[in-house]
C-alpha cells in the first residue's frame, strides 16, 4: 500500500447541547492531507478503533490511516452507528459491516457520501434503509 493511497480518520470531542457528556465526533478524510472531511459522524471512536483493529489496522493516538476498503468499512459503521439507540445491536452492526462483500460495500459508501454532500440529517435516511435491509431495527 502507497503512501498516496492512505485515508485518514480522526476525531474531535464537542459539548453535547443539553450539558451531557462530550460527544465524539469522527471525520473522513479522503487523502491523508486533506483539510475538509467527506463526512463526519457521531460515533464512538474507540468503537471505531476496536473495529479497525478487527480489520487489521493499528491504531495511533486521535487517527487512523487506512486503505481504502477498511476506510469504507468504518464510513460505513459510523454514519449507522450514530443512528443506533440499542447497544445490543453495536456488535450486530459490526458484523453485518464486516461481512459486506466489495460491491455492496461501495454501494453503501455512495450512498453515504451523496447523503453527506447534502448535509448532516440526509445522512439518516440511508442509515435507515441499512438498517431495515440488515435487520438492526
Amino acid at each position: 500500500m502507497s503512501a498516496g493511497s492512505l485515508k485518514r480518520v480522526s476525531y474531535t470531542e464537542r459539548r453535547a447541547r443539553r450539558g451531557g457528556e462530550p460527544l465524539q465526533v469522527c471525520h473522513f478524510y479522503p487523502f491523508t492531507y486533506s483539510l475538509k472531511p467527506e463526512l463526519s459522524a457521531v460515533c464512538p471512536w474507540s468503537e471505531l478503533v476496536l473495529l479497525a483493529e478487527a480489520l487489521g489496522v493499528r491504531a495511533r493516538n486521535r487517527s487512523l490511516r487506512v486503505g481504502e476498503s477498511v476506510y469504507k468499512r468504518l464510513l460505513v459503521y459510523a454514519a449507522v452507528r450514530q443512528t443506533l439507540r440499542s447497544r445490543a445491536r453495536v456488535g450486530e452492526l459490526e458484523e453485518v459491516v464486516r461481512g459486506l462483500d466489495e460491491y455492496e460495500l461501495h454501494f453503501w459508501y455512495s450512498k453515504f457520501l451523496e447523503a453527506a454532500e447534502r448535509g448532516r440529517l440526509a445522512l439518516f435516511r440511508p442509515a435507515r434503509a441499512f438498517k431495515v435491509l440488515h435487520r438492526l431495527d
